[in-house]
């Protein structure tokens, strides 16, 4: 018997449609592949705004009425686990349920997974809520043993860049301005999580004190309200929608999946994704999404080049309503991060721009961000740092030790200042030391003078925020250096506000710069899990390192740390507005 194929594919359609005619839907956040996907690379900046995306779908679509958010194998940056949570809250606004399933959790997850009505862990999970630390590490002695000299350049005493090559401990001024940043954190977390499970403060400090928890044992002090796994989440689940959709007590049985749907704990094959804006006919406006992550310089990093390039386009653009800049970055060069701030000042006049901070926008992080129509950031982004800072790294008996020798001559002064082989041979004598204090504190002037010209602030009001302070986002609120705390969708509805777009108008969301092919091939391979030992292992190797070097940056070296002395060397005695690598290091 012949079957007829208009009729063979409407039936297939039909079935694929199914959760599409279902009520009382619950949506799976299948979020267990991304911590892997950033050990290899960093996440692409799109994923995170298509995950908030699909959330603000499900809380305006009528047939879901509740999440599952599945973190049982999650690792997010501190900024991002708020942002979610953010958004979950936004979510059961509408009187939507959440029930959340972890396994091992630190605080940080824990707390991300207080946001839901219900938690559900695994019964071999482990919770380590061990409480906030923030640490630096200092290679001055083994710089030293190596023969390397290093020479801080700072005249600001908030400014602690180079504290880990010329420190063995911790400054005063960084105890200071960090012991602040984790009393912020810390604080913000208490209330959350006391809010959210009904504790006391004094339960709280219980709960650290105490730090690691079986499932038994975390069932047992009221952390968690069921443990299991499948069967336990379905129960947990069908005891919140009693009455969400109007029928008690009826098993939700169709669930969909967005995120990684082999570590799935429902088991559906039916997918979620965000809405599509617009259509064949339509040309709904736009609001463009430019992500500028990394250290802030002309070609790597933030690209401020590129980036300051599509800034100019996108002003230029008539359906873009305006834009949101996406800022992570720890800082690096003035100039590149004045190429940003230039772009966003001329686009502003023509639309509005609104700075969404992420995990760090400190330095020359903050001085891109500087001049936007509004400057948004969570409560945990690290901020501030307005100041300029240099370092002399030079060669102290380095060349001796590997037998190295450097004859010269000179017409000038000051002509040997770069001679060397791997390092500079000498150290800055008193005269050239000046010239640089001179240079530093004058780019530091040209800072201050710009933010108190684009926040129209007083210049004392600047000064009394600034000398390289940083600040967490609350902090820099109160300090006034930005406008508001919020996350990127706040920002997006900030920037959909000023541009006076109506909230049942639909828009199109355009993200720059675009994902390139090897991007997408990387997302499709991380997905399928084809990760071998040897991929998770290259993001720590050196190139044109031999084998034995390999092995001992894989074990010993952060690659962070490796970066940066790259990076300073590279740019030797410049004066920078950035960070230290590790400045934004909270466990």
């Amino acid at each position: 018997m012949r079957v007829n194929g208009k009729l063979l594919l409407f039936g297939v359609c039909f079935i694929m449609a199914i959760p599409l005619f279902s009520q009382n839907v619950f949506l799976e956040l299948s979020l267990n592949n991304r911590g892997m996907q950033s050990m290899v690379r960093p996440a692409r900046p799109g994923l995170e705004l298509e995950l908030l995306r699909v959330i603000e779908r499900a809380g305006k679509d009528n047939r879901i009425s509740g999440i599952i958010l599945n973190i049982s194998s999650y690792d997010a940056e501190q900024e991002t686990a708020w942002e979610l949570r953010n958004a979950l809250e936004k979510f059961k606004t509408s009187g939507k349920k959440v029930c959340a399933f972890l396994s091992a959790a630190n605080l940080d997850l824990y707390c991300l997974a207080t946001v839901a009505d219900r938690i559900v862990m695994d019964e071999q999970g482990t919770l380590m809520l061990t409480g906030y630390t923030w640490s630096r590490g200092y290679v001055r002695n083994t710089l030293e043993k190596l023969g390397i000299g290093v020479r801080e350049l700072r005249y600001l005493e908030y400014k602690s860049a180079a504290e880990t090559y010329t420190r063995d401990s911790m400054s005063d001024a960084d105890r200071l301005q960090y012991g602040e940043i984790l009393d912020d954190i810390m604080n913000l977390t208490c209330v959350t999580i006391t809010t959210a499970r009904s504790w006391t403060a004094d339960q709280f400090d219980s709960v650290l004190n105490d730090f690691m928890f079986s499932a038994r044992s975390a069932l047992a002090r009221g952390l968690v309200d069921r443990t299991g796994r499948k069967d336990a989440v379905l129960e947990a689940v069908n005891e919140i929608s009693a009455g969400t959709s109007g029928a008690a007590g009826t098993d939700v049985k169709t669930f969909v999946v967005y995120g990684d749907s082999d570590s799935s704990i429902t088991g559906s094959k039916n997918s979620y994704g965000p809405n599509k804006a617009g259509g064949l006919l339509s040309r709904p406006p736009v609001i463009a999404i430019v992500h500028a992550n990394g250290v802030t310089d002309l070609e790597r990093g933030i690209s401020a080049r590129n980036t300051a390039g599509i800034i100019r386009e996108l002003t230029e653009n008539r359906r873009v309503k305006a834009m949101v800049i996406r800022i992570n970055s720890p800082g690096g060069s003035a100039e590149a991060a004045d190429y940003i701030a230039e772009a966003i000042n001329n686009a502003k006049k023509r639309k509005p721009v609104v700075v969404s901070m992420g995990a760090v926008a400190a330095s020359g992080g903050y001085w891109a961000s500087m001049s936007a129509s509004h400057i948004m950031a969570s409560p945990v982004t690290i901020t501030g740092s307005i100041g300029v800072i240099g370092s002399w790294f030079y060669d102290k008996g380095l060349g001796n030790k590997l037998g190295l020798t450097v004859d010269s001559m000179q017409r000038g002064d000051h002509a040997d200042l770069l001679t060397g082989i791997i390092l500079p041979h000498r150290d800055l004598n008193q005269e050239e030391e000046a010239r640089y204090r001179e240079y530093i504190l004058n780019t530091y002037g040209d800072f201050t003078t710009k933010i108190a010209a684009y926040r129209n602030m007083d210049i004392e009001q600047v000064e009394s925020a600034a000398r390289g302070r940083v600040f967490s986002g609350i902090g820099a609120f109160n300090a006034g250096l930005i406008d508001s705390i919020g996350g990127l969708d706040d920002a997006i509805q900030m920037a959909r506000n000023l541009a006076g777009i109506p909230k049942d108008k639909k828009v199109v969301y355009g993200e720059f710069p675009k994902p390139r092919f090897i991007d997408k091939l990387m997302d499709h391979v991380l997905s399928t899990r084809v990760l071998s030992a040897h991929l998770l292992s290259a993001r720590a190797r050196i190139p044109g390192a031999n084998a034995g070097a390999t092995i001992f940056t894989d074990l010993f070296l952060p690659v962070s740390l490796l970066e940066d002395i790259r990076f300073r060397v590279t740019q030797n005695g410049r004066p920078m507005p950035i960070l230290p690598f590790d400045s934004g290091l909270l466990k």
